[in-house]
């Protein structure tokens, strides 16, 4: 009896534990004198003085980094055009409502990390042989065994500030009010699941 109770059993586990993945802050309304507005392949600048140091530090309550740290880089009537090294200015019609004028950003790809994630998976098998070839077998598994919450990477679209209610200087490209720019709005994995299974081999 102590031999069915204590032989044959099996566990198994799966331990997961990496730094976050690389976060890319994207502006496709950047670089819009270049490849005109929603390029899809421009980036935001730093504002004056900023870096990812900045970026990731004095963070607002509810955001995973700093949004103020990032700026649209317009381009306002009159005014050198950075990308051209002195040479070119923006045009009359730069800065008026329905025209924004954007150079490229200076915010580098993946210059962020996202939050850190663990988790755990972890099966218990226990089998009953009743001939050579043949045995039952009971399973348990176990999917984020401790419920561990793993967030996904924050919202890093520029576009995202105005399209949830935030706002951007027109003039500077500078946040006013972020939005949900920087806000980490789901999770990476599931909470914990488990399941049972019962597997005749033969």
């Amino acid at each position: 009896m102590g031999r069915l109770l204590l032989s044959n059993w099996q566990v198994a586990g799966i331990v997961t534990a990496m730094s976050g993945l690389p976060i890319d802050i994207s502006d496709s309304n950047a670089g819009s004198l270049y490849l005109g507005l929603n390029n899809g392949l421009s980036r935001p600048s730093w504002v004056p003085g900023a870096t990812r140091s900045t970026a990731t530090s004095n963070i607002p309550p509810g955001y995973f980094f700093n949004p103020f740290a990032f700026a649209r880089p317009v381009v306002v009537a009159g005014q050198l055009i950075p990308s051209s090294n002195g040479t070119a200015v923006a045009g009359p019609t730069c800065g008026q409502p329905t025209v924004l004028c954007t150079d490229f950003g200076n915010v580098g790809r993946n210059v962020l990390r996202g939050p850190n994630q663990t988790n755990v998976d972890f099966s218990i098998i226990k089998r009953f042989p009743f001939s050579e070839s043949k045995n039952l077998e009971l399973r348990a598994e176990f999917f984020n065994l401790f419920n561990h919450v793993n967030f996904a990477n924050s919202i890093s679209d520029f576009n995202a500030i105005l399209s949830s209610g935030g706002s951007i200087d027109p003039s500077s490209g500078r946040i006013i009010d972020p939005g949900a720019f920087g806000r980490i709005i789901s999770t990476s994995t599931n909470p914990r699941i488990i399941q049972f299974a019962v597997k005749l081999v033969f």
